[in-house]
Formats: structure tokens, C-alpha cells, sequence
């Protein structure tokens, strides 16, 4: 249902969807292939210190914990009650949650609007409403926090923790992003799955996102907009970039996304992108760059100007980059252009058949030394606005050592604000600094296109401040 604008206490209350004291699972199964029991035991595994109380009118325990037969029933307090029981039972769970003062409610079941049940899921929102009581759902997968080693819902492990808070609608893309962030090390501060999103919207997410302190970037896939107005205030009001990326453009793909979450489109594609203008939102168009520009603005500052330096030891990686920043509207500019003495401060750290510029090409002998006296040179000129680096694996390039030589500068300038952003392209040595950079706080990528958008994103951002 749509929400006009942020509720207070929604936002107050999503605290105990990620952090909760206590947790009730409805529906808890004995059958360890079920719903009911996954949860449980996803709590377990990853080491929730909070209590769990199954509820199962069938059972006295459930994965070694007393049972109870309804929710009424048990003594102490619950924060977050989650729901995994057929639709038609789901009206008297709330009646239970409501009685027993159910701080937060996610409802995992599906079979509401998605199947043509849009009045069912419409009564069980008002009711929720009426009562005061967020509900999350239905028809989603769960949500978690790597910094709480909370891990709710059928969800088979937490990401790596990191800046982005993941909001998604889409469970699939939500758990195929948790396994990015464990192989590729994209880190997440929280992640949820909204699902038909038939009460709690993206916009109180959003809001709550804005005061979390590990989230330094919001990243939101959505297949239905229903509440544009709240989406505009909650992106306007929070004071960190915000990714969104909005599916269901195709014809066919309309028909899709309403099977999948009940999401209605009934506007043209050409309204979303007036949507995100006016929130301050960044699109992305495809899931790679989704992942790509979330991850550089959860790591790095804006960038303020278009006076990008990049330092290469391949010409080849260069020549791809500078094809790929001019078409996304920001064209590298010379040296000489940029700072008149600079190409001849960085000419000292470069052989006499290196390029100096820019591309500034330190040749394929690169040594760590001339790396680190190139990046010195830029990072110090009050005129460069960013860097991007990049390392292409010659027989002769010490790969870990100009990694060391990126840790340093990047902690060495932090303080000038301006954003560093790496791209190597190889094989297994490759993968490996990208994985070292990222967790030292280094966006790195393994193609030149990848590290151009997620500067170009940097720089969109920064031209958003701005206004």
C-alpha cells in the first residue's frame, strides 16, 4: 500500500528488524529443509546473542529450543516476531502480535497480490496500520547485519561487513549480492528484502540507513515504485549517496516484476529517471554497475572537480579508460591542462618512453618506487581532483608491492578528500589486490570500465552536492 510520507514511528521501530533482543518464529519446523526451521537455524549459526522462541502448536522443541504453541504463550518480551505459516493463518498471527506487543513483524509467506490476493495483503496492511505495527512483507527473504552476527531468514550466510546498506525487493538479487560481498569482498553494513513491501516501503529504510552509523552508502533495487513522494523526502533527507536501480523496463518485464512482488508499472521509464532527479538518487542501469558504484560511494569522497589523473604502467588499460570516460561525459583532460607543471614533476618517476599525459603511462617496468612517486605527485597538486590507478601484471611488475605503495598513499592523502580508485587487470594476482584494496577501504575493479563508472558516480555525486 502506498506510503505518502515517512512515519515516525515506523523508522523508530526498524532498529528491532536488524538488532532486535528477542525474535518469535512462527511457524518454526522441526523438518530441517523448512522455512520455520532455516531460520532458527541461520540465528544459531551465525551467532545472534539474542533470545529465540520457536512457536509450533505441534512441538516441544525445535532445533534444541523449548517450543510454545502460540505466541501469546510465551513469558518474556518479543522485539521481532517472523512469520512462516500459510497466508489464510497469517490475520491471527497479527492479532497475537498485537496482544503480545510485538515491537516489528516480518511476514516471509508468499501467495498474497503477487497471485491475484491484493485484498488479503491490503486488510492485513490496514490492520497493521491501525495497530501501529511495521510490517515487513510479505514475501521476502529475510534481513541481517554482519556487525550484529544477525542473520534472519532463510538466508545462507551474511556478507562481509562493509559501508553499503543492500535494500531489496528482490530476494534472488538480494542473496546473489550477499555472495558478491563474501567472493569479491563487498561489504554491507545491513541488508533486508521488502518483498511485496505491502507496509514498510524503501523511503522508511531509507531514513533509518541515514542515521546508521556503519552505513556510509544506500543501495536500493526496486521493481515498483509506489510511493514516490516518500521515496523523493527520505532521499533528500538523508546526508549520504544513495544507488538505486529500478528493473521492469521491457514490456514483458512489467508482467515479471507484478508475478514476482506485485509491483504495478504504470509508468514510462522516463518518469523513474525524473523520480531519481528529483530525490538526488544515482541510477545505475545494470547490476554491475549497481555493485560497482555503491561500493566506490560507501568508500570514497565525493569528486568535486573533473580534473581526473590516471597512472598506468598499460598504455592498452589507458586508452580503454579514455574511450569509456568520454562517453560518460567526462573527458580526461593533459597534464598540462589540468596543472602546467605537473607532467614534468611525474616525468622524474617514469623511463624516457613513458607518457606523460593522461593517461600518464609509467611504462610496463614499472617499479613500486615510481608508482608511489606518480601518485605522490598527483595526490599533493591542488588541482588534481582524483586518481585512478592501474596495474597491469608484466613479467616484471611486483603487483603485492604497488598494492603496499596504494595502501600507503590512500592513508597517507586521506585527509585531502580526494577520491582513489584502482583497476587491475590480470589473473589470480589481480584478484587477490582487488580483494586487499577493497578491505583497506580502496575500490578496485578488474576491467577499465568498471573503475571509469564508479568515478564518474563519484563525480555525479559530488555535482549533486553541489546543488
Amino acid at each position: 500500500m502506498k506510503t505518502n510520507a515517512i512515519r515516525g514511528y515506523v523508522v523508530d521501530r526498524l532498529q528491532y528488524a536488524l538488532n532486535p533482543s528477542s525474535v518469535a518464529v512462527i511457524g518454526a519446523s522441526r523438518c530441517p529443509g523448512k522455512v520455520g526451521h532455516k531460520v532458527i537455524d541461520g540465528l544459531q549459526k551465525w551467532g545472534y546473542q539474542g533470545k529465540i522462541y520457536p512457536v509450533n502448536p505441534r512441538a516441544e522443541k525445535v532445533a534444541g529450543l523449548k517450543a510454545y504453541p502460540t505466541l501469546r504463550e510465551i513469558e518474556e518480551p518479543v522485539d521481532l516476531a517472523f512469520i512462516a505459516v500459510p497466508a489464510h493463518l497469517v490475520k491471527s498471527i497479527l492479532e497475537d502480535c498485537v496482544a503480545k506487543e510485538v515491537k516489528i513483524v516480518v511476514i516471509a509467506t508468499s501467495a498474497f497480490k503477487e497471485i491475484g490476493r491484493g485484498e488479503l495483503q491490503d486488510e492485513l496492511t490496514e490492520y497493521c496500520r491501525a495497530n501501529e505495527l511495521p510490517l515487513i512483507g510479505p514475501n521476502l527473504v529475510g534481513m541481517g547485519s554482519p556487525a550484529l552476527n544477525f542473520n534472519c531468514g532463510f538466508i545462507p550466510y551474511l556478507p562481509t561487513l562493509g559501508p553499503v546498506a543492500m535494500i531489496s525487493q528482490s530476494g534472488a538479487n538480494l542473496l546473489a549480492a550477499l555472495g558478491t560481498s563474501q567472493k569479491d569482498h563487498y561489504g554491507m553494513s545491513f541488508f533486508v528484502g521488502l518483498g511485496n513491501k505491502a507496509d514498510v516501503d524503501f523511503s522508511e529504510f531509507i531514513a533509518y540507513a541515514g542515521k546508521d552509523d556503519n552505513t556510509k552508502c544506500i543501495a536500493v533495487y526496486m521493481e515498483g515504485l509506489d510511493s514516490p513522494e516518500a521515496f523523493i523526502e527520505a532521499c533528500q533527507s538523508v546526508a549520504k549517496p544513495v544507488v538505486a536501480i529500478k528493473v521492469g523496463r521491457s514490456p514483458i518485464g512489467v508482467k515479471a516484476a507484478f508475478a514476482h512482488t506485485a509491483s504495478e508499472n504504470v509508468r514510462d521509464d522516463a518518469y523513474y529517471d525524473e523520480v531519481f532527479a528529483q530525490a538526488g538518487a544515482l541510477r545505475a542501469t545494470t547490476w554491475q554497475e549497481f555493485l560497482d558504484v555503491s561500493l566506490a560511494l560507501g568508500t570514497q569522497p565525493a569528486l568535486r572537480g573533473e580534473n581526473v589523473v590516471m597512472i598506468t604502467n598499460g598504455g592498452g588499460s589507458g586508452l580503454l579508460s579514455c574511450d569509456h570516460f568520454d562517453r560518460c561525459g567526462l573527458p580526461l583532460k593533459e597534464l598540462k591542462e589540468i596543472s602546467p607543471s605537473l607532467a614534468g614533476r611525474i616525468r622524474a618517476y617514469m623511463p624516457m618512453f613513458g607518457s606523460p599525459l593522461n593517461p600518464v603511462d609509467i611504462s610496463g617496468t614499472a617499479s613500486p618506487t615510481q608508482y608511489k612517486g606518480a601518485f605522490m605527485q598527483a595526490m599533493r597538486d591542488p588541482a588534481v581532483d582524483g586518481i585512478l590507478g592501474s596495474i597491469c601484471p608484466t613479467a616484471v611488475t611486483n603487483v603485492d608491492a604497488v598494492v603496499d605503495v596504494v595502501i600507503e598513499v590512500h592513508d597517507r592523502y586521506r585527509r585531502l578528500g580526494k577520491p582513489f580508485i584502482m583497476e587491475c587487470q590480470g589473473g589470480e594476482e589481480c584478484q587477490r589486490a582487488i580483494m586487499k584494496l577493497r578491505d583497506h577501504g580502496i575500490p578496485a575493479y578488474p576491467t577499465a570500465e568498471q573503475a571509469v563508472n564508479a568515478m564518474v558516480a563519484l563525480y555525479r555525486y559530488g555535482q549533486m552536492q553541489k546543488k
